[in-house]
């Protein structure tokens, strides 16, 4: 149980956010504190350079006012005393290297034979910790031969500094350490308390709890972007979900009807014995209502492909104009039946790059209901002419027309106007639907307005072929 815990506890976000930046920092801290000893120390050993340097000018001096080596350096020695922090230890040189004159501890230190190629160097006593700095200057002076003087002090001063700095880095470690933890702690705090919240909602959302959103944090950060986004994918499934709900209750409701109709009638049919015609007539009858299913499903199925994308349109450049009047040609003896007054009023001759059987089935879902909604008298008017850079065809009839409150769901599944509904042309509710995913195949536009007096104008937009 202790060791679940544990694993449970090290892999938090805000735990383990914690751990690595406290790690960032105390590496960072560790490489500031050595970059601060080194320069400490490089800036002791500066300091020493320059005390050992006035050291020796006030040496040379007391040589040059007294003109004797010896007297010299003995005044100067006399006044080694009065030194408090460093004790200074010297020796002075002829220019063949014998010591004409040295301070009373000098002969234990180590001082190196004269080289003339040295100004600093660092001495160390054979078998001890102790460490010195040496200057070494040569000096030539009026009436007197060329000298060496050799110049140096202990480093304990500066050691003893360093030793402190250190004792005072330790004494502080352990400090930073735990404000490093308690402020990556508060600091990881808040995310991880975001992201259980985002988890909290994200548990409660359903298929059927999909109107719950995730509370947006007020900071503009990452954070803030991601909510957001998981809220648009929200909104994007609910709308999805949605859409599918609508289309089972649509697809169940259409198909309820005709199925009823027709085992209504086949039950009729076997209620008591009939002669052969009134089979047949039920048979007939039947016959008409499966059509009319199987033209539901198979535009159920079209539309299905549609939306996932997985209709590949057979591009080829065409001149929709002879599709137009083609297609004319086969309703003109439809619409003379109904008595309609049927006219291609204008046919341009533009060249697009398309679907030619969808194009045509475009065409032939609105010259449908253009005659099949207009009533006996009516007219039908279809206009192809090029627009900009745009191929317009427009159908206008004078039949039923659409309220205004309808023109806005006329392109939805299933959806018919109610004077549709009642009438004996009742129809699958597919077929805008239909054309207005072979125009979004092509990159076009589809929109229905009411005429001012009677009837409807449908309009299409169809990009015309550029190259051509």
């Amino acid at each position: 149980m202790f060791s679940n815990l544990k694993t449970s506890f090290f892999s938090r976000l805000d735990v383990r956010l914690t751990i690595s930046s406290t790690g960032l920092l105390l590496a960072l801290a560790l490489g500031l504190c050595i970059f601060s000893y080194m320069r400490l120390e490089h800036l002791l050993e500066k300091q020493v350079d320059r005390i050992l340097v006035d050291e020796t000018h006030e040496l040379v001096d007391d040589i040059a006012e007294n003109k004797s080596v010896i007297t010299g350096c003995q005044m100067f020695e006399t006044d080694l005393v009065r030194r408090k922090y460093y004790r200074f230890d010297f020796r002075v040189l002829s220019s063949t290297g014998e010591p004409l004159y040295q301070s009373k501890i000098a002969a234990k230190i180590p001082f190196p034979a004269l080289q003339h190629q040295r100004d600093f160097s660092t001495l160390r006593m054979p078998g001890k910790s102790a460490q010195y700095r040496m200057y070494e200057r040569k000096i030539a002076m009026d009436d007197m031969p060329d000298l060496t003087v050799q110049i140096a002090t202990e480093k304990r001063q500066d050691g003893h500094l360093l030793e402190r700095f250190c004792d005072n880095l330790q004494l502080a470690f352990p400090v930073v350490l735990l404000l490093s933890l308690l402020c990556g702690m508060l600091v990881a705090n808040k995310p991880r308390q975001i992201i259980k919240g985002i988890a909290r909602v994200a548990s409660r959302i359903s298929s059927q709890n999909l109107q719950e959103r995730l509370p947006v944090p007020p900071a503009r950060d990452e954070v803030q972007e991601l909510t957001l986004t998981i809220n648009s994918m929200i909104d994007r499934l609910e709308k999805s979900f949605g859409e599918t709900k609508q289309f089972t209750a649509d697809v169940s409701h259409e198909l309820r009807n005709p199925l009823f109709a027709l085992k209504g009638t086949m039950e009729v049919a076997l209620a008591e014995q009939r002669d052969v015609q009134e089979y047949r007539d039920t048979i007939v009858d039947c016959l008409e209502r499966i059509n009319f299913l199987i033209k539901m499903v198979n535009d159920l199925f079209l539309i299905s492909r549609f939306e996932m994308k997985k209709i590949n349109l057979d591009l080829s450049i065409f001149n929709i104009g002879e599709v137009v009047r083609d297609i004319c040609d086969f309703f003109l003896p439809m619409a003379q039946e109904k008595r309609l007054h049927f006219t291609l009023e204008r046919c341009d001759d533009v060249v697009i790059s398309g679907d030619k059987t969808r194009v045509l089935q475009l065409l032939s879902n609105l010259l449908d209901n253009a005659i099949k909604f207009t009533p006996e008298g009516g007219q039908v008017a279809i206009q192809l002419l090029q627009h900009e850079r745009d191929a317009q065809l427009r159908v206008c009839d004078t039949g039923i027309g659409i309220p205004e409150s309808a023109i806005p769901r006329i392109f939805n599944r299933f959806y018919q106007v109610d004077e549709a509904r009642s009438g004996t042309t009742r129809g699958t509710g597919l077929g805008l639907q239909i054309c207005k995913r072979i125009v979004e195949a092509h990159g076009g536009i589809i929109s229905v307005e009411p005429n001012v007096s009677r009837g409807v104008t449908f309009t299409v937009m169809l990009p015309a072929n550029p190259h051509v």
